[in-house]
């Protein structure tokens, strides 16, 4: 038997991959304490470990890899004739991460965020990676490279963050940042080893400023490679494992439509969740059915600020989730909140249907779109906020199965980039 050894393994992804690699024999396994783990389950022949474990396990070992050896943090246990032997494939993913999103390091000034066990072994790939400057932000410093969060501003300068905190983990999605990304100006990749959500709070605002943002996925795939590899002494094709990775981001993605009222959106979630069997969802029929009133009595009855709250609540409940498909109420985006968490695991597509085609069209059941003139002024207040914020943009002027081909083979290019 073979797993992964933790506190909170509910939401790990580390099954799945191992699953994918073809080891049908690995399991989850949460303890409060490392000894309790390995008194209740003696017969493992390798596992893994995550926080908050990573160097506790230590003191249980027979020997050490050098990467090990350097950094005191272990993720990977095998065992052979009957020694446990502890190894550091985290240094191993972290190095695939860089090289697959094409992260240079060499001579780039670096700021980690937290001064935990996974921060050493980002402290020494990025020493062996010939980074120019290193130093690491915490609550409680514990050497001379450490300085508090308080004092980031003297850092404003520094090219590359690295997150290796759990701030901004599931289920604490909207933890408040541990610093401004705006006011970095050389800032030119936030790398967030969180994957879960797919895009943290911090890479949601780095990406706003214009910034690149990679998370942790294909680490964890990667490390995970490397672990099976040392469990049965095989190799795994680099194609094979990349192959995972996607399979795995494509699975757990979310795909959003936004655009103005009639553009589609409710049709092209319908019929994309039949195509990619994800489950489609329409924020203004969650809306009717949860108040069981359509959304023009809402309007009536309450007004539009009360309308838009009810929205807001529909997102929070919502953008934790993953595999779905969304299609939202042409006004969701005018709170910059609601995109900014529909984001997190979310890939976000503006349908862009020409807003004179829209006022063409006979409108029931719209309270802000009584006649052409509306829509052209919605239009002219809205379109500028979704090409701002979405990822793609759809030109709605095909056939549908041409845009239902472009989507899918977007959202392709987007796992893959």
């Amino acid at each position: 038997m073979y797993g992964l050894v933790g506190k909170e393994l509910k939401h790990s992804f580390s099954k799945e991959i191992h699953r994918e690699l073809g080891n049908s024999d690995y399991e989850l396994y949460s303890t409060n304490t490392v000894e309790e783990f390995l008194s209740a389950h003696p017969g493992l022949m390798g596992f893994n470990i995550t926080i908050p474990f990573k160097t506790d396990i230590i003191p249980y070992l027979d020997d050490l890899d050098s990467v090990a050896q350097d950094t005191l943090s272990v993720n990977t246990v095998v065992v052979e004739n009957g020694k446990k032997i502890g190894y550091n494939t985290d240094y191993y993913g972290l190095n695939e991460l860089l090289k697959f999103n094409q992260i240079e390091i060499k001579n780039k000034k670096v700021l980690i965020l937290g001064n935990g066990s996974v921060s050493k072994t980002v402290m020494k790939l990025l020493d062996d990676l010939q980074a120019q400057s290193v130093v690491r932000l915490c609550r409680n410093m514990r050497s001379g490279t450490d300085f508090l969060f308080s004092e980031y501003k003297n850092f404003l300068h520094y090219d590359i963050i690295i997150n290796t905190t759990p701030v901004g983990m599931y289920p604490h999605n909207d933890d408040s940042l541990l610093v401004d990304i705006k006011e970095f100006h050389h800032l030119e990749v936030v790398v967030d080893l969180i994957y879960n959500p797919l895009r943290t709070k911090i890479m949601v605002e780095a990406e706003n400023n214009g910034v690149k943002a990679v998370n942790g996925l294909y680490m964890l795939v990667m490390q995970a490679v490397k672990a099976y590899e040392l469990f049965f002494h095989k190799q795994i094709p680099q194609n094979i494992a990349n192959k995972i990775y996607r399979k795995l981001y494509k699975k757990h993605l979310n795909v959003v439509f936004v655009g103005l009222p009639l553009s589609g959106k409710s049709k092209y979630t319908k019929l994309l969740s039949e195509i990619i069997h994800k489950k489609g969802l329409d924020t203004d029929d969650i809306i009717e059915k949860e108040n069981k009133k359509t959304i023009p009595e809402i309007f009536q009855e309450n007004g539009e600020s009360y309308f838009r709250g009810l929205e807001n609540q529909v997102v929070l409940d919502l953008y934790k989730l993953q595999n779905l498909i969304i299609s939202t109420g042409g006004g969701l985006v005018e709170n910059i909140d609601n995109i900014n968490y529909l984001k997190q695991n979310g890939i976000l597509f503006f349908l862009n249907k020409d807003p004179n085609r829209i006022a063409e069209k006979k409108i029931y059941g719209r309270p802000l779109l009584q006649n052409s003139t509306d829509v052209l002024a919605l239009a002219k207040r809205r379109i500028p906020i979704y090409q701002k914020y979405s990822d793609f943009t759809i030109n709605i002027e095909k056939k549908t199965e041409d845009h239902l081909q472009e989507i899918k083979e977007l959202i392709n290019e987007y796992i893959s980039r």
